[in-house]
This record gives structure tokens, C-alpha cells and sequence, in this order.
């Protein structure tokens, strides 16, 4: 008996030992900083673009030192100390337990600093100075898929590729990806990385949607489930129509289009109907998966309404369900609706932004 609690007892030992040892009590910052007597220091819990969370303040002593302690552990994620006008952003682990910073004011805002405790923050600081030497987006494409703190990966992209264009899309999604799912900074990283791509399909569409310009083509789902494409409607002349269930211009200048297509569909005439019904992605990225598709469904019911209700009778309906978020409102640089483009016979665009029965009805007489 006394061999088996002797056993129970060095088990037990070794279990809460070892646990002790992978826990962490709490997280505590302690600061040293020369030339810092006298200014206040703050940390604050950030995200990638997006909100701020002042956690603790406190004033920094004649020394230079200051601390930052919490009893519970701080969770992944990015945090920022700020010293006066001096900043730094550094990634921490729920892991870190006691970290020490050691170095000047003045090169603070530079990363010029010691870190001890937490080898998240000391990969933040490090790559942060690595970076100032990269010369191109390859050799910075590199340098952070080597890093292993995946906040750091995409803080730093963020910060030095923000304005880097299409060129530098490939690192800020392959970034994006390694943040762990339901983060707020993947959230707010991911609705940054959804505007670089629609701005470069706009710009893109500038060029490319003009008079005599070949249409880009579309294929998207119909209100019955089927698949619609513009490019199967080759040989007619068509209006194609972005509009919603949810814009009340549209709904006013929908009898003009009606009446248009009641004239001259015996004509080779057709109408190809682009609903931006739906939600767009900021929007979905607040909702769980299954209030998105119910979202979707309200928004799916209520285009359908307003096709039955205005009297829509063509086949060539389609919606992504996406409002705002769409490829094909992206594709034609659509920024407001109703917008309408007539594309001719052999599929070429021949007008843009028609408003009004007669506006159509006079592009549309040229084509025919």
C-alpha cells in the first residue's frame, strides 16, 4: 500500500509540476527606458488596421522604468507601448510570462531595443529592423514567410506593403492565411485585402469598360438555380442592368427598361438583369456561417419579389448575393446603381450609363 501512494504521489508530482510549468500566472511588462523619466507610457491591445484598446497606462519614474502587469496571461495578438510620441508594435505570446525591455527613448520608435521573455516580441523587433533593407517585394515576400509569429507575418506586411498595390496582393493573402480563424485581425486584414482587390478590378475596369471595348463576361446564378452567362447571349443586342431590390432608383427606372424590352424583343433584343442583392463581406465577416445563409435567403426572397413585383419578364436574371462584394459589378467598375451598359451584336460595348425609355431607346435604334 505505502509502494502505491508512494507511486500515486510522484505521478500526481510530476502532473501538477508539469502544469505549473506550462502555465502561465499572468503577463508582466517590465520597461527600462534611458531619457524617459517623467512621460507617460501606455499599452494598448491593437489589430491589423483596424481598433485600438488601451489596456494600462502609468507614469514612467525618474529611472526610466516602468511596468505593465496583468494576473491573467495575455492572449495572442498584437500589442502596442507607447512612450510619449514614440511607438512599437510587438506580437505576444499567452505564453510570455515575465518580459523585460531595455533601451532608449529616442530609438525606441526604431525597434532599437532588448527583449527578454518573450521570443514573439524579439521576432517582432528583429524583422521589423531586417525589413528596413529589403529593396523588393520578393526579397520582402521571403523575409516574412520565415517568420514564425503569424501576427508579426501580418503586421509588418500591412505597415510596409499597405500601398504597394496589386503587385503586392500575393504576400498580404498568403499573410492573411496564417491568422487563425475568428481573429479580430484577420477580420479587419481581410476586409483591407477584399478593397485592394476591388479597387484593382475598378481600375482595371476603367480601362477596359469603353465604347467598342469587348464586354467582360459574367456568369452568375439565376433566381431559378440555373446558370446564366452573358457571353450565350452573342448575336443580340443587350442591355445589361445592375440594379437591386433595395434601390429605389432602380425600382423607379425599371418601367422604362420594361418598356424598352416590350418594344423591340421581337427585334433581337434582350435584357441581361445584375442584382446586387445580398450581403457584402465586411458584412459576413460579423456573422456566424449559419446567419449568413440566412441573410442570404431574406435577401434571395426579396430580389425575387421585386422581379415579380416590377414585372421583369426576361429569362437572363443573375446575383451573387454579394451587393457591394461582387466580381461583376467589379468587372464593369460599377460604383453606383442603376448603371446599364448596351453591348452589341458581336459583344462589344456600345454605350454606357443609359438612363430613361428614351436614352435606351435611341442607343438602342443605332445598334439595331
Amino acid at each position: 500500500m505505502r509502494h502505491l501512494q508512494l507511486l500515486l504521489f510522484t505521478a500526481l508530482t510530476i502532473f501538477y509540476g508539469c502544469d505549473r510549468d506550462a502555465r502561465t500566472d499572468g503577463t508582466t511588462i517590465d520597461v527600462e527606458l534611458d531619457n524617459a523619466n517623467g512621460l507617460t507610457a501606455n499599452l494598448d491591445r491593437i489589430t491589423i488596421g483596424g481598433e485600438k484598446e488601451m489596456l494600462k497606462n502609468a507614469t514612467i519614474g525618474a529611472d526610466g522604468k516602468f511596468t505593465f502587469a496583468f494576473a491573467e496571461p495575455l492572449r495572442d495578438g498584437l500589442y502596442q507601448i507607447r512612450v510619449g510620441a514614440q511607438k512599437a508594435t510587438l506580437a505576444l505570446d499567452d505564453r510570455d510570462g515575465h518580459i523585460k525591455i531595455d533601451g532608449d527613448v529616442g530609438t525606441f520608435g526604431t525597434y532599437d531595443f532588448e527583449i527578454e521573455g518573450s521570443p514573439s516580441a524579439a521576432e517582432t523587433a528583429k524583422v521589423m529592423k531586417d525589413a528596413r533593407e529589403v529593396e523588393s517585394i520578393d526579397e520582402f515576400r521571403k523575409l516574412v514567410s520565415e517568420v514564425d509569429n503569424p501576427f508579426t507575418a501580418a503586421f509588418i506586411t500591412f505597415s510596409a506593403l499597405l500601398r504597394a498595390g496589386e503587385d503586392a496582393l500575393p504576400v498580404h493573402e498568403e499573410v492573411l492565411a496564417r491568422l487563425p480563424e475568428g481573429d479580430a485581425s484577420r477580420s479587419a486584414y481581410g476586409e483591407y485585402v477584399e478593397q485592394v482587390k476591388q479597387q484593382i478590378a475598378f481600375e482595371k475596369s476603367q480601362r477596359l469598360i469603353q465604347p467598342g471595348q469587348p464586354a467582360p463576361d459574367i456568369e452568375l446564378q439565376g433566381p431559378d438555380g440555373n446558370t446564366y452567362a452573358l457571353s450565350d447571349l452573342r448575336g443580340q443586342v443587350v442591355l445589361l442592368d445592375f440594379w437591386a431590390a433595395w434601390c429605389g432608383p432602380c425600382r423607379r427606372e425599371n418601367p422604362n427598361v420594361v418598356k424598352v424590352y416590350n418594344r423591340y424583343k421581337d427585334e433581337g433584343f434582350t435584357i441581361y438583369s445584375v442584382s446586387l442583392d445580398g450581403i457584402d463581406n465586411s458584412q459576413a465577416a460579423r456573422l456566424t456561417p449559419e446567419q449568413v445563409e440566412i441573410a442570404k435567403r431574406n435577401e434571395r426572397q426579396k430580389w425575387i419579389q421585386a422581379i415579380e413585383q416590377d414585372g421583369l419578364v426576361w429569362e437572363n436574371h443573375g446575383s451573387e448575393l454579394k451587393r457591394w462584394s461582387g466580381e461583376a459589378s467589379a468587372k464593369y467598375g460599377v460604383r453606383g446603381i442603376p448603371a446599364t451598359f448596351l453591348i452589341d451584336r458581336e459583344g462589344k460595348i456600345a454605350e454606357v450609363g443609359l438612363r430613361g425609355a428614351a436614352s435606351i431607346e435611341r442607343a438602342l435604334q443605332k445598334v439595331l
